[in-house]
């Protein structure tokens, strides 16, 4: 007996469905994303974001909707994921900014049309209390 798959058969046999391009394209990527070794991705995937699309990002307070600072730097772990984000807060005139780490996962993200905006749960008395991030 010859197997039918020698010949390059392509039609589905009995109990098979066949695959759109489009189903063989989610499932690649599907494959790709358990594996973790995808040499390269072709897309930002769903609710991501870039690193240049944070830098200097405005941060609302949840409670009032007034900025209480921004983004100056990213903090990174050993696998590659933001744990936290560095707000500048408490600049005035240029003058007096302190750096806090605020935990990636308190930071909440809306959409308002194309913008991102970016909210946490404290005011900025709350943030002026806090210890400030120092670089190692």
């Amino acid at each position: 007996m010859i197997p039918v798959l020698a010949f390059g058969m392509s039609t589905p046999m009995a109990g098979q469905q066949e695959m759109n391009g489009n189903d063989r394209n989610a499932m690649e990527e599907r494959d790709a994303d358990e594996r973790h070794d995808a040499p390269h991705i072709d897309r930002m995937p769903a609710q991501g974001l870039h690193a240049s699309d944070l830098m200097d990002k405005k941060i609302h307070s949840r409670t009032d909707d007034e900025e209480v600072g921004e983004i100056n730097d990213l903090v990174i772990d050993q696998d590659g994921r933001i744990i936290a984000v560095v707000i500048g807060t408490g600049d005035v005139l240029g003058m007096g900014e302190k750096d806090i780490a605020i935990a990636w996962d308190r930071i909440d993200r809306t959409t308002e049309g194309d913008e991102v905006k970016l909210y946490i749960d404290m005011d900025e008395d709350t943030l002026k209390e806090a210890p400030e991030y120092e670089r190692d």
